[in-house]
């Protein structure tokens, strides 16, 4: 349990201004949990973190930290919304999956950027919730059992889908290189439900 996160949860219940601690702290990594799954559109990656942070404000007063971590707890959010964003009929411009942003292959070493962008475009292909599950093992680290609450499936779904995207991949031999995909720097936004407010 993140004892900072502990203390700002309590004091946003009482005082809405608080909250913007939290968003200062996990806006970047949701913003990139996002960009790579709406084929790096910026905008639209803003406009679901702002959603997320805006449903985790109101069921504020329903979380507790016992159950998860808040970071854990933000990202079921983002998960849920993002499978209402892919149920809406809406395209990936097809010029964002044949153009490898240079976040992907900054941090690769030299031999392996080929590999890295070619890893990247077999990614962009996957259904949603394999890039998902995919994206939160190899890049996020997080555990079988962690997906599994964040995406809503069982830790037997998550290890059966993970195992088939594996083989979906299988000519790809560095998957642990999802690790060193790069994020997206943005600029620090304000909460906008929060500057409604004042």
């Amino acid at each position: 349990m993140d004892k900072e996160d502990a203390i700002l949860i309590q004091q946003a219940k009482k005082n809405s201004a608080v909250y913007e601690a939290l968003y200062k702290k996990y806006a970047q990594r949701l913003f990139n949990y996002f960009w790579y799954r709406v084929g790096h559109q910026k905008e639209i990656a803003e406009d679901l973190l702002q959603e997320t942070f805006l449903k985790a404000y109101q069921n504020l007063s329903k979380f507790s930290l016992r159950s998860q971590s808040y970071y854990s707890y933000l990202l079921t959010i983002a998960h849920n919304i993002l499978i209402n964003y892919y149920r809406k009929p809406r395209a990936i411009p097809l010029e964002s999956v044949g153009e490898v942003p240079i976040e992907i292959t900054q941090y690769q070493e030299f031999d392996r950027k080929k590999n890295a962008e070619l890893l990247w475009r077999a990614i962009q292909q996957l259904p949603p919730l394999k890039k998902d599950i995919l994206l939160l093992y190899y890049q996020k680290a997080f555990s079988i059992k962690e997906i599994a609450k964040i995406t809503g499936k069982s830790e037997n779904a998550v290890k059966l889908i993970l195992s088939r995207t594996r083989k979906e991949l299988a000519n790809h031999p560095y998957l642990q290189d999802i690790a060193k995909f790069g994020e997206y720097q943005k600029k620090y936004t304000k909460p906008k439900f929060l500057q409604k407010r004042k």
